[in-house]
């Protein structure tokens, strides 16, 4: 049966479209919607401005443990190319743990001289000599910086400082007494004042300058740091500056293995052996390449800071095509690998056994032509040399029983014309430390 309207009554029917929206966004308001939608636009720009602001205003980023330059990139939303420029990195694989990268201009200010906020790590700093010279203290360095160990700390690392500290030399220059109570003081009669002495250069290093000068001409660049182990006389020739280290640097890569096997993080196997020889008597690049992925790169240069060789850096792997077109990056200075070979011939490496472990393996390099050249048969030499068209490195440990004396020292050349020149050179230098300390 089909459903009858009543007479009388109109059939309700369904909203349109139009009157629904009419309901919803009454055509009265316009204005009002037109100006809440501006509001909504202006509030959406003005809060990305916002973020922008507070995006720029972080303008560096301290590295953390862990760290690379790629999550860098990610994290900050710079591109991995523009830190490299901003920072002038020349290797985006390997960053250190303190530093500070700038992240949208050019690096943070930095004191060299501590008058700041902040202070730049140099060769041969240690915490403790910072904190002396700054007027802080050892524990509010290490907190105020997250420094997990105070012992490693790197060239170029900054450092932030309180900002009360204050050298030590002006606080201690200063009068403690208020002016009002200052007692005058008579003037003292006019005396010539002493005049300081000059530096003296002792007959060997005279020696040494005469015949880097002599043989390598005046365009070599040379480096000498030689210690006598009985006497405790030094010899330093340009000693402090930067040299590519050539394959010298397997001497810190060998300490490193030798430090982890000692540890337990690796063990002695026959092909590890066979690498290890192959490193140190014939400088076997491939074999170092081996060593240094199975130790990890930046743990070299971690025990090389934790030891003070805030000068030596490993960089790259090593590689046969070597040139002065195509030095690499690894650096070291003269002092850096004298005193690394002075641990070693003092037991200081880990321990006694594998400190003459190391020297044991230092014996066994059959390069004779440059430290061991012109020595005679009475000299004993344990020694890393390390070379390529333009260098010539050497570095040992020289023991003379007869004497008896023993004595470390490191010889490093570069813009050598030939390779024989450096030959020559590393073996004339090495014959004036004999012939003075082993008469």
């Amino acid at each position: 049966m089909s459903r009858r309207t009543r007479p009388g009554r109109r059939t309700r029917q369904a909203p349109s479209l139009r009157h629904r929206a009419s309901l919803f966004l009454p055509l009265r308001s316009w204005r009002l919607q037109l100006a809440g939608v501006a509001i909504a636009i202006i509030a959406a720009i003005l809060s990305a401005q916002s973020f922008a602001s507070a995006r720029e205003a972080v303008t560096s980023y301290l590295i953390q443990p862990g760290d690379t330059l790629s999550a860098i990139a990610v994290n900050t939303g710079i591109s991995l190319d523009k830190l490299v420029a901003l920072n002038a990195i020349k290797n985006p694989d390997l960053i250190i743990a303190g530093q500070t990268l700038s992240l949208n201009g050019p690096p943070p200010p930095t004191s060299d001289q501590g008058n700041g906020t902040r202070y730049t790590v140099k060769s041969g700093d240690t915490l403790w000599q910072i904190a002396q010279a700054n007027g802080a203290s050892l524990d509010g360095l290490i907190q105020l910086n997250g420094l997990t160990n105070a012992d490693q700390l790197s060239v170029g690392q900054v450092l932030r400082l309180s900002t009360t500290a204050a050298p030590l030399q002006r606080a201690a220059s200063s009068d403690p007494k208020p002016k009002a109570t200052r007692t005058p003081t008579p003037p003292k009669a006019t005396a010539t004042p002493t005049p300081t002495p000059a530096p003296t250069v002792s007959p060997l290093q005279q020696r040494v300058a005469s015949e880097a000068a002599r043989v390598g001409g005046p365009n070599v660049h040379v480096g000498v740091a030689a210690t006598n182990l009985v006497s405790g006389e030094k010899v330093n020739f340009h000693a402090d500056e930067s040299f590519p280290s050539a394959s010298v640097m397997k001497l810190p890569i060998l300490v490193e293995l030798e430090r982890q096997v000692a540890a337990g993080a690796l063990s002695w196997t026959e092909s590890l052996r066979a690498e290890v020889g192959a490193m140190i008597a014939v400088s076997d690049n491939s074999a170092a390449n081996q060593i240094v992925d199975a130790i990890h790169p930046q743990a070299v240069n971690d025990t090389l800071g934790r030891l003070g060789l805030g000068g030596t850096h490993f960089m790259n792997l090593f590689s046969d095509a070597r040139s002065a077109a195509s030095p690499g990056l690894n650096q070291t200075t003269p002092a850096n690998m004298a005193h690394l070979l002075e641990l070693i011939a003092t037991d200081q490496i880990v321990s006694p056994q594998v400190s003459a472990d190391i020297r044991t393996l230092l014996g066994r390099n059959v390069d004779r032509s440059k430290l061991v050249r012109l020595l005679p048969p009475d000299a004993r030499v344990e020694h890393k040399s390390g070379w390529y068209e333009g260098v010539a490195n050497d570095a040992g440990i020289v023991t003379v029983d007869r004497v008896p004396t023993r004595w470390v020292i490191a010889v490093f050349s570069e813009n050598l014309p030939d390779a024989e020149t450096g030959n020559q050179l590393v073996a004339a230098i090495s014959k004036a430390v004999y012939d003075a300390w082993a008469p």
